[in-house]
């Protein structure tokens, strides 16, 4: 089972070499296994959107960073606005705090599992509980098709904000997820845990109101 460690601005300093490694990894697979972006002469794989709005949740497992998660208020500027808004003909581009974009998530070959409780759900568990914490009404953007099924095997509600679209012989979506608290009970009944998943260490800041407390959200989408 992985830990889920909640990375951001204020505490980056005590993940350097597991960020190091995490930026590694999605050169791996960003670059070198989905030929989405061109080569880093340091084998790193950053982008526009790795600012100081950013949160991270680095799934470690035995030492490795096995998986993970970056997540962006999508009232600061992200991939869907930015590249992907396009794909939102229906519900129009979120602009909302307390709905994060979901990007940058990858499984370690090794840790692929083709079983509902494996690290790919791991890392779905430890999103919403993160999502819960911060007060979110949602989490998710643009993705494969193929998570759609999975979505609803762990019995979440993901809406879509348009219609599917090919590119690259895959097909992609935007899909936003809701943030509740029977998603939450859902996915843990999978797993067959009743504990946190999330590591929090140093400073936190809120994410739905980084200037003071959380607001207060209704968790439904609208």
């Amino acid at each position: 089972m992985i830990s889920a460690h909640v990375v951001n601005a204020h505490n980056k300093h005590l993940y350097e070499n597991e960020f190091d490694e995490f930026l590694r990894r999605r050169h791996d697979f960003f670059v070198h296994q989905k030929r989405w972006r061109p080569a880093s002469p340091d084998g790193r794989e950053l982008d526009q959107f790795d600012t100081n709005a950013a949160t991270y949740l680095l799934g470690l497992e035995d030492g490795r960073v096995v998986t993970s998660a970056r997540l962006i208020p999508t009232s600061e500027p992200h991939m869907v606005s930015e590249v992907f808004s396009h794909m939102c003909e229906k519900s129009g581009v979120p602009r909302r705090p307390d709905w994060a974009e979901w990007t940058r998530t990858f499984v370690l070959p090794d840790k692929r599992s083709t079983g509902l409780r494996g690290t790919l759900t791991q890392l779905c568990c430890a999103v919403m509980e993160y999502a819960l914490d911060e007060g979110l009404s949602a989490v998710g953007g643009v993705q494969e098709t193929y998570f759609m099924p999975h979505h609803g095997a762990l019995k979440w509600r993901a809406e879509p904000m348009g219609m599917a679209r090919e590119q690259n012989g895959e097909w992609y979506i935007v899909a936003y997820i809701e943030v509740n608290e029977a998603a939450l009970a859902s996915v843990r009944k999978i797993l067959r845990i009743d504990h946190s998943l999330l590591v929090r260490r140093g400073k936190q800041s809120s994410f739905v109101n980084p200037r003071g407390a959380p607001n207060q959200i209704n968790n439904k989408l609208r």
